[in-house]
């Protein structure tokens, strides 16, 4: 299998895409690795590209004044990853994205892109809906942390990404859930009862 392949047959189960619109894809990729906190895109920096996961793991997190970073998002193999707030307002990141382990993802230059998306209606409707998709899961977030327990919003965590616990250390997925390292393992000690 080519290594875009399987970026493409995401696109297809999200977007419905046809094969034949996907060859673009070619000219607006590369393959890059990151090993273990390698910086897909540092805040300060400008961001130039989003990516799609192949293998591996990353954490999005913000840094306040005191130096605290606050986990936003995590990505693994087969979801996109990128800031794409600060792709599209074009001025230094606010975000920090970090390899959690060795991983491999397949590059979309962004600048690429949007000529693709500003010429191509097709194209144009496909980003709508990794947009719509986007806004989707984030409303989905916000949802989560207003109405469930930091115990379900953990559980809901692991369900979603079986690989969590090998991936990501403790103190990440509590930073994640709004919680203490301790009341971390106090969830999990119960769980485990």
């Amino acid at each position: 299998m080519e290594i875009l392949d399987e970026l493409k047959i995401t696109l297809q189960q999200i977007t419905g895409i046809a094969d034949k619109d996907l060859s673009v894809l070619d000219k607006l990729c590369s393959v890059k690795r990151y090993p273990k906190k390698a910086f897909f895109l540092k805040s300060g920096a400008m961001a130039l590209h989003s990516g799609y996961v192949m293998e591996g793991a990353f954490r999005e997190y913000y840094t306040d004044n005191n130096g605290r970073e606050y986990n936003k998002a995590f990505s693994f193999k087969g979801d996109f990853t990128g800031s794409y707030y600060d792709l599209h307002i074009q001025k230094p990141s606010l975000v920090t994205i970090e390899a959690l382990a060795d991983s491999t993802v397949v590059v979309i230059d962004h600048k690429k892109y949007q000529k693709l998306v500003q010429s191509d209606a097709f194209w144009l409707k496909v980003s709508h809906t990794l947009a719509h998709n986007l806004l989707m899961k984030k409303f989905e977030k916000e949802l989560q942390l207003l109405t469930l327990t930091a115990a379900e919003r953990y559980q809901l965590l692991q369900t979603q990404y079986p690989e969590l616990e090998q991936l990501v250390p403790a103190y990440h997925i509590a930073s994640y859930l709004g919680i203490t390292p301790i009341s971390l393992s106090r969830i999990r000690a119960q769980k485990s009862k």
